[in-house]
């Protein structure tokens, strides 16, 4: 037997990487571990094919290989998701104030952006928001930015990105999706 037929199947070392780690990983890590792993070297092409059969694996099932937060995650789907963790009382979902989703949505689309530019946007003292926001781990700190007094940055954590089930923030919607009221009847 060579040591090829020996290793197991691409996709359940995937499968393996993704059930140990409750972060998304990235592509470029996985292609990296699995080379290691395997001692040879794996393309992005085989990671890709082995990726979509495993997909294709989970199609079927309550779990899904999700691209989210920069990376892949094996995630509950949420038609069991929500009915699992409010039953088990695994989490408490993260509920949003209106000032808190406004602070979030200009620090999203500002990003990186101050607490001064959040607050003449929205025309309130943003502090609260942005200091619940660090809390719920939503936004982080992005260093200063080169303007009179050095003002702190902040800008979106991947917490947001998984949150939102978003792959990165070129998934956000555009401005100019906004701008078509769905509820007019003309």
């Amino acid at each position: 037997m060579t040591e090829e037929t020996l290793s197991p199947p691409l996709e359940n070392l995937i499968e393996a990487l993704l059930f140990v780690n409750p972060s998304p990983l990235s592509a470029e890590l996985l292609q990296k571990t699995l080379s290691h792993l395997l001692r040879r070297s794996i393309s992005l092409e085989e990671l890709s094919e082995a990726i979509e059969r495993l997909r294709a694996r989970y199609a079927s099932t309550s779990v899904e290989l999700m691209e989210v937060a920069g990376g892949y995650a094996l995630r509950t789907r949420p038609e069991y998701g929500a009915l699992l963790a409010q039953a088990l009382g695994l989490q408490t979902p993260i509920r949003l104030s209106k000032p808190l989703l406004e602070t979030l949505a200009l620090i999203a689309y500002h990003q990186p952006t101050t607490k001064a530019f959040v607050s003449q946007i929205r025309g309130a003292q943003s502090d609260y928001a942005v200091d619940r926001l660090l809390e719920l781990e939503l936004i982080e700190p992005a260093g200063r930015l080169d303007l009179p007094g050095k003002p702190l940055a902040y800008r979106t954590t991947a917490k947001f990105l998984e949150l939102l089930g978003l792959r990165s923030l070129s998934d956000l919607p555009k401005p100019t999706d906004f701008s078509q009221n769905p509820l007019s009847t003309s």
